[in-house]
């Protein structure tokens, strides 16, 4: 044999073992008699495994943390799997999950990303949604809820960092003078130099707010010191911007910033609810606070926006994720609120600014659809209550309505209403495609008691027809005992006869207005939906020596027992009717002269002690 015909010879032998190594078949028993040509003999060294298809599940759900082993499923031009292939990994969004070589996902945070499979330039991918840590319950359409608004008396404590919710740096000198000014702010709002004297202070939270007694713990990036005036702590430890702090419950928490270095300032300030410290980086939310909006289907964001009265124009205005305060004039940063509601898989609902431009509500839409889980549904409300004359909002649409021409029936500006509204709807359905518009529902809002702002607002124009839903606030209250004028009469009920009162109201007033505004929906072949319920007592108008007595019966009367019952009755008569979400007004919040709003009085409270709360859980469980 030529030297030639014996290369060639070990050569295919070579090619024949890799091919079967790589995944194709050989019969060893079928050798052929003779050596191939030089033609077929290329052929087989350009493609020992044709990969057809890389083939992985559509979606993929996540917890924060907890690996995910995906597979793969590889097949050949002739649909037979193909074993052993060599895969390559990648995640699209690695702030969200990474994978590895061998296709294990490690989520990172809350969100949605693509983990792609790809072999031999053909690939596969999988939409992996990410959730976060708390359980998410049995849910009812039925039933959702708005989200108190954002500051350090809060009873809510959102978030794992306390001092996203806190006063925000306000400046006092050693003589003990509040307010000056600091030589210079950071856009996050630190105080990046401090004057002679001069300290900054924030409240973190506040008296009767109800939070844990417990060991938190104090960070901060940059070169200066911290102390904690007029609050009650034990200093635990101290190590390099660290502090541990013990606490009790029941008082006044500040900190303050004593020292800054103007070349190394202190910033990212962040005072961790006990137990969060190795979680919160991933996990922004309080675990208390999950727990208790968790059973709701729909989160509404409306007082997290900051919505009534918003000086937000332009995209730059918005608030941001580092800020040292979300209890600021713009609110919660977006990205947060989406992270919320992907963290527990619920349907956002979002009020969009009055004054906000085309190019807020195309970076606002850009955002969301980019950032939320693709398989929720994002409610889209213009501003909130554009017929309360109590609200800068109607003012300035009112304002809008004379420069434009527009029509005011009622001294009302629903034809500017409807009209921005729907403008809204079709800037956001342009970043949304076709395919993916049809998420969003788009919501008109008015009042339950008088219909005729929806009325007007329903029949300008292509209104109707660039909605799906038709909302409505049907507050219940005790009617005759929240009128000022029977406070001495009043004063002789018991809670027992509050009560009473509100269950009349609900099978009277409340019962009709339902009715008349399902009819409206009904014409137009909208949902009703509800974006505020509750009941609406508040005790801030009553004689200035009365009210102290009027906000003990009512706070009594929404503590009795009796009030689950008044809460099923009320989803109950509001589903008779035809309705479909109806959002509590709201989550958490204490009761004050000013309303007794919070299903829940603080975070930490033990659902057995709330009726109210207690009466929307029964309901959703008798109603998934």
């Amino acid at each position: 044999m030529s030297p030639f015909r014996f290369r060639l010879s070990a050569l295919v032998s070579l090619v024949l073992a890799l091919s079967a190594c790589g995944g194709g078949s050989v019969d060893d028993s079928a050798a052929p008699s003779a050596a191939p040509t030089m033609n077929a003999l290329a052929a087989n060294r350009a493609s020992p495994v044709k990969v057809a298809s890389v083939t992985l599940p559509p979606s993929t759900v996540a917890t924060i943390a907890t690996p995910v082993q995906l597979v793969a499923v590889v097949k050949d031009r002739s649909g037979k799997i193909v074993s052993g292939s060599s895969l390559a990994w990648t995640s699209a969004d690695k702030t969200i999950a990474v994978v590895d070589g061998s296709g294990l996902v490690t989520p990172l945070r809350a969100g949605f990303t693509s983990i792609r499979a790809s072999a031999n330039n053909v690939s596969g991918s999988t939409v992996l949604s990410v959730r976060g840590t708390t359980p998410i319950p049995a849910r009812s359409r039925y039933v959702g809820s708005n989200l108190a608004g954002i500051a350090y008396y809060s009873t809510e404590f959102p978030f794992a960092d306390m001092m996203k919710s806190g006063m925000g740096w306000i400046s006092r000198d050693d003589s003990g003078v509040v307010g000056g000014a600091f030589p210079s702010l950071s856009p996050e709002g630190y105080p990046t130099a401090l004057n002679a004297g001069q300290h900054a202070l924030s409240a973190v939270a506040w008296t009767d707010t109800h939070y844990p007694a417990g060991r938190y713990v104090v960070l901060w990036d940059g070169d200066g010191s911290l102390s904690f005036p007029f609050s009650t702590v034990t200093i635990a430890s101290t190590s390099a911007n660290r502090i541990e702090l013990d606490i009790g419950a029941n008082s006044e928490l500040w900190v303050a910033i004593d020292r800054t270095n103007p070349a190394n300032p202190v910033r990212n300030v962040r005072f961790l609810w006990p137990g969060t410290e190795a979680t919160y980086a991933t996990q922004p939310f309080n675990p208390e606070f999950l727990k208790k909006v968790a059973p709701f289907s729909t989160l509404r964001f409306m007082d997290w926006g900051a919505t009534n009265g918003s000086a937000v124009v332009a995209w730059a205005d918005r608030s941001h994720v580092a800020d040292a305060t979300y209890a600021n004039r713009n609110g919660v940063p977006i990205e947060m609120m989406i992270e919320l509601a992907n963290t527990l898989h619920v349907d956002p609902w979002f009020c969009i600014p009055h004054q906000a431009s085309d190019a807020y509500v195309t970076q606002f839409a850009t955002l969301l659809h980019t950032k939320l889980d693709p398989s929720l549904r994002p409610h889209i409300e213009y501003s909130n209550e554009v017929w309360n004359t109590g609200f800068a909002q109607t003012s300035w649409a009112l304002a809008q309505s004379d420069v434009l021409g527009l029509p005011k029936p009622s001294g009302m500006p629903s034809a500017y209403y409807a009209q921005r509204s729907v403008q809204v709807f079709k800037l956001m359905q342009q970043v949304y495609g076709i395919a993916d518009g049809a998420r969003l529902v788009r919501v008109l809002a008015g009042q339950a008691a008088w219909t005729r702002f929806l009325e007007d607002a329903l029949a300008w124009k292509d209104t109707a027809t660039n909605a799906d839903v038709m909302a409505i606030a049907p507050y219940f209250s005790a009617a005759s005992a929240s009128d000022p004028a029977n406070v001495a009469s009043t004063l002789l009920l018991t809670s027992d006869q509050i009560v009473d009162q509100m269950l009349a109201n609900i099978r009277g007033d409340i019962k009709s207005w339902i009715g008349a505004s399902a009819a409206l929906a009904g014409k137009y072949n909208l949902k009703m939906k509800a974006y505020e319920s509750g009941p609406g007592d508040s005790t801030a108008y009553f004689p200035a020596d009365k009210i102290d007595a009027m906000t003990a019966l009512f706070s009594a009367a929404h503590r009795n027992p009796r009030m689950h019952d008044v809460y099923t009755e009320y989803y109950g008569l509001w589903i008779a009717n035809g309705g479909d979400t109806m959002n509590q007004y709201h989550d958490i919040g204490s009761w004050s002269k000013w309303g007794f709003w919070g299903s829940l009085e603080y975070a930490m409270q033990d659902p057995a002690n709330a009726p109210k709360y207690r009466g929307l859980l029964d309901f959703i469980a008798a109603h998934p």
